[in-house]
């Protein structure tokens, strides 16, 4: 059985601000190539249509953003899949904030100005989670064929 995962990782950016929407899809998509689906989004009203519509495995999203903020974004995603892992990127956010985001089920947090390294760090620690699920699942659905 290969270690690959079944298919490739889906992730989404949503960035209110288009400059931080760039930067990430470019560290990204040079990091990891084709390992994963990315989607971004400037306007987090589209990024819920595209989540709505589609399996999103990693969000990251700007915690402080007007109209859909980064809780929204996470809450949703969470509805919708409930194994969505969730990043915020946030400039200043308070103690109450960040706890509500770990209760919300926030996987982890970015400061900003962003440091790459960290953001190519914590979505490889994404990408490695998400191999040993794919490879849980392929496993039991392979031993339970078997034994049919």
């Amino acid at each position: 059985m290969s270690n690959s995962p079944v298919r490739k990782l889906n992730a989404v950016i949503v960035d209110d601000d288009p400059s931080m929407k760039r930067l990430l899809e470019q560290v990204l998509v040079s990091h990891f190539g084709d390992r994963l689906n990315l989607w971004a989004f400037t306007d987090p009203h589209e990024a819920q249509r595209w989540i709505d519509q589609n399996c999103c495995d990693l969000l990251i999203s700007d915690i402080e953003m007007p109209d859909i903020d980064g809780m929204g974004m996470l809450i949703f995603a969470k509805r919708r899949n409930s194994w969505t892992q969730v990043i915020f990127l946030t400039g200043h956010s308070s103690w109450d904030r960040v706890t509500e985001a770990i209760e919300n089920g926030a996987s982890d947090f970015l400061l900003k100005p962003l440091d790459k390294a960290e953001l190519i760090k914590l979505v490889e620690q994404e990408f490695e989670r998400f191999v040993r699920w794919q490879t849980a699942l392929r496993g039991r659905r392979t031993s339970a064929a078997a034994t049919n």
